[in-house]
């Protein structure tokens, strides 16, 4: 059966386009709707020039190279244009993206095979056209059936090339399939060195694909399954090695696999969740980078890090140059995690609906549900009823702005209610949908608070009438 490929004249015209932070159009966001203003770099985005020479720069001592997986979700939904330009703007060097294509031939950004989880529409995406599928819109983040619907449409792949001509690259996922009509879409458009390939395929067949061209950037994705393919291409060789571990006595994460490795090319470590780099995650990075980062990039190596947290990421890696302490809590801040919750007991330091400790990731033989998420200590498995005790101690007599950092897929996520010392119940706060468990947000909850320096107690009481399905990381009292 005939395919119909873009044709490099749509190519062209769609490489004619822009997409800047200053053209992002209104959008509904986690069930809210703003006004979104241009958006200030993290750092100048480098020419596209000096970032292809970097990925070919594996020597000791490189810069580490910085991957937005799925662009900037948590500020345009997953593999849009808007979170494609976001991660550049914040100063993402590579976008990881995904690939799929229609079922009249046309590449288009999509991670899943449907598109149920990412648009409002449903089917696989094989067997949709290109007018089908651009005529669905796009949920907020990481998508879900309750997460809000936006204006943004799914874009083409030649689109998303637009979007970062002569500023980034892009890591193309999920497509090594469509590999021989991404690179003449590629070729055409000049772009070649814009885009990196990927796969775990066998190495005669990756071998003869570099092959046809010496322009071809390549990432050789090693797992448990391969890991003996590190250094056994004989002709062009890939210029990063993706290393994937669940454990670390793994082999290809021992450290004569992964020296071989960064003797060959950059290696390239994913920290997003728990499965790819151990227990290297993002989460964990953000309570302590000497959890994550830190041993991803000093003990095994990494000099490429694919991550769910750019902007963090990058603060950290110009911290750890200047040799300043990271992280860092805000000025005058004040935080109380979820699992430091009071020491009095069942029924006077805390009330759960059940005695057992669901999550069992901290203080597992009490009432209060913990759960390890993705390297995050959360209180979870919240239900109506429930409330738990707590205390912050503030360092001076202020208005303070309450924040706490939450996740949750559901719309209503939660309700709940603070009080401080014994005092009237502040009014109510909802808790926002995030799109996912592990998609965290600082939310403001409960206004603002007139605390005298010192300890206050304060009692968080979830609704007894609202439905109730989110996790709190921690809580942050702001002076105002």
């Amino acid at each position: 059966m005939h395919t119909r490929w873009t044709s490099l004249a749509g190519v062209a015209a769609a490489a004619a386009l822009t997409v800047t932070a200053a053209a992002v159009p209104l959008l509904v966001e986690h069930g809210r709707t703003a006004t979104t203003a241009p958006v200030a770099s993290h750092r100048a985005a480098p020419a596209i020039d000096r970032i292809h020479a970097s990925y070919l720069d594996h020597r000791p001592g490189a810069p580490v190279m910085v991957v937005a997986h799925r662009g900037y979700w948590r500020g345009a939904p997953e593999n849009s244009l808007r979170a494609v330009g976001l991660a550049v703007a914040k100063g993402a060097e590579v976008v990881e993206i995904d690939v799929q294509r229609t079922k009249d031939g046309q590449l288009v950004l999509m991670h899943d095979d449907t598109v149920n989880r990412t648009t409002d529409g449903t089917g696989r995406v094989a067997d949709l056209t290109l007018d089908q599928i651009k005529a669905l819109r796009l949920r907020a983040g990481l998508g879900g059936a309750q997460a809000a619907l936006t204006g943004d449409r799914v874009p083409t792949l030649a689109e998303a090339l637009a979007a970062v001509r002569g500023r980034a690259m892009v890591n193309l996922d999920k497509g090594w399939a469509f590999r021989d009509q991404e690179y003449e879409l590629l070729a055409g458009l000049g772009m070649l060195d814009h885009a990196v390939f990927k796969s775990s395929a066998p190495v005669p067949e990756v071998q003869a694909f570099l092959d046809k061209d010496r322009r071809i950037l390549y990432s050789h994705v090693v797992d448990d399954a391969n890991a003996s393919s590190v250094g056994t291409f004989t002709g062009r060789k890939p210029q990063s090695y993706e290393l994937i571990f669940d454990r670390l006595t793994d082999p290809q994460i021992q450290p004569a696999a992964t020296a071989k490795a960064a003797a060959l090319g950059r290696v390239w470590v994913n920290t997003m969740w728990y499965g790819l780099a151990a227990g290297y995650t993002d989460e964990a990075s953000l309570v302590d980078p000497a959890r994550g980062w830190a041993p991803v990039t000093d003990r095994h190596g990494a000099s490429m890090i694919q991550t769910d947290n750019q902007e963090q990421l990058l603060d950290w890696l110009e911290a750890r140059r200047r040799h300043a302490p990271w992280p860092v809590v805000p000025a005058g801040a004040v935080r109380v995690q979820a699992e430091d919750y009071s020491f009095g007991g069942k029924d006077a330091g805390y009330h759960d609906t059940e005695d057992d400790n669901k999550g069992g990731a901290a203080r597992k033989y009490e009432g209060v549900d913990l759960c390890d998420q993705a390297g995050a200590l959360v209180m979870c498995w919240i239900r109506a009823g429930e409330w738990v005790r707590y205390e912050v101690t503030v360092p001076r007599t202020d208005d303070y702005r309450v924040s706490a950092r939450v996740s949750s897929p559901y719309s209503p996520a939660g309700r709940f209610t603070l009080s401080f010392d014994g005092h009237p119940a502040t009014t109510p706060s909802d808790v926002r949908n995030t799109t996912s468990h592990d998609a965290f947000e600082l939310q403001a909850v409960a206004g603002e608070q007139r605390l005298t320096r010192g300890t206050h107690a304060f009692v968080v009481r979830m609704d007894d009438a609202a439905y109730q399905n989110f996790n709190i990381d921690y809580f942050q009292f702001d002076r105002a």
